[in-house]
């Protein structure tokens, strides 16, 4: 899932560089954040977004109903071929999405299928198994972190936490021309906002893995940790940062 205050969004919005009354795709748009950022930025833009939740497509629509430039928010099964014509887009962007799709290779090359020559792909996936937290016990934090990193959850196709270190070899190996590579870095030291939710994502991910029997680990573990954080949180100790790899890389 994707938070409208998550930084991530400016920064895509930022190397995506529409120009004036382009046309924009969000694959994986979910209730439309970074659509949001661009119907701010570009009024005059033409925004798509394509997501498999038919929840956060009517979401999203509502969010962008009023936008200027036009909209077009549909479901899609991202793992498809996209339903657009080539050369159709002069800006795609997508975040934390590739993970989910069991060949991500192919969603890059429909990617470059549909950009016109010169348009921009801007791709970024967090690096699940570069997530920091400070508060638990050592041994058991990297137990948390590494079980859901590989959690595969049920709403998912596919796992691949490592994928943020992976995305600039699989930009190169695509059709798109690899371009410029930057990683952003979210990070607080309060359990509020994003990594208050985080937190939370993790506690509840796992433990529904443990009810499940899909897990490494037992739901008294889990609570121990999320205990601790809480505590580290109470007195001050709280940490959290984790590493969004950005790509940015041009059709031919």
């Amino acid at each position: 899932m994707s938070e409208a205050d998550e930084p991530i969004h400016e920064h895509l919005v930022d190397e995506a560089a529409l120009r004036p009354g382009g046309r924009v795709l969000d694959l994986g748009c979910g209730t439309g954040p970074t659509l949001a950022v661009f119907s701010h930025r570009h009024p005059d833009a033409r925004l798509l977004g394509l997501d498999h939740s038919a929840d956060s497509v009517a979401t999203a629509r509502r969010l962008l109903a009023d936008h200027p430039g036009g909209i077009g928010i549909g479901t899609a099964d991202l793992a498809h071929p996209l339903p657009l014509p080539d050369h159709h887009l002069d800006a795609a962007v997508s975040y934390n999405v590739l993970e989910c799709l069991p060949d991500p290779a192919a969603l890059l090359a429909e990617t470059a299928r549909v950009l016109r020559p010169g348009g921009r792909a801007v791709l970024a996936h967090v690096d699940f198994d570069s997530l920091v937290i400070a508060g638990a016990d050592r041994d058991l934090d990297r137990r948390i972190c590494h079980a859901f990193t590989d959690d595969q959850q049920p709403w998912m196709d596919h796992v691949d936490g490592r994928i943020g270190r992976k995305l600039p070899g699989l930009v190169r190996d695509s059709p798109l021309r690899l371009g410029r590579v930057h990683p952003v870095v979210t990070s607080s030291t309060e359990l509020t906002g994003h990594a208050a939710r985080r937190i939370e994502g993790i506690r509840h991910a796992l433990t529904t893995a443990a009810e499940e029997g899909r897990g490494t680990l037992s739901p008294a573990e889990i609570e121990t940790w999320h205990t601790a954080v809480r505590l580290a949180a109470a007195q001050g100790r709280f940490f959290l940062a984790e590493t969004a790899v950005t790509v940015t890389a041009h059709a031919t």
